[in-house]
């Protein structure tokens, strides 16, 4: 299967309510490789690799509101070339 990479860019209240946690759950549930990592300027960062219907599985899930606590104002996102990752991780 052909792999995509996306990075995402997520704004809202996305810091400090568990956010990059659920994202690696729902990610490592998903088999999505990459990681989650908040961004000095209050968003959240989130590359992903994985198949077509992975990618707009995350992309859905996040359009939906993504974790429960969380409260997301804007996605920006963009396809971007594909890492050699094997595992989903938080980074910080």
């Amino acid at each position: 299967m052909t792999q995509h990479s996306i990075t995402i860019y997520v704004y809202g209240r996305v810091q400090g309510v568990g956010f990059r946690y659920h994202t690696y759950r729902w990610a490592k549930k998903n088999k999505l490789v990459g990681y989650v990592r908040n961004m000095n300027d209050g968003s959240v960062k989130i590359v992903a690799c994985g198949n077509d219907a992975q990618i707009k599985m995350l992309t859905h899930w996040l359009a939906q509101g993504g974790p429960p606590s969380a409260k997301i104002e804007h996605v920006q996102s963009q396809f971007c070339e594909v890492e050699e990752m094997s595992d989903f991780s938080i980074r910080h």
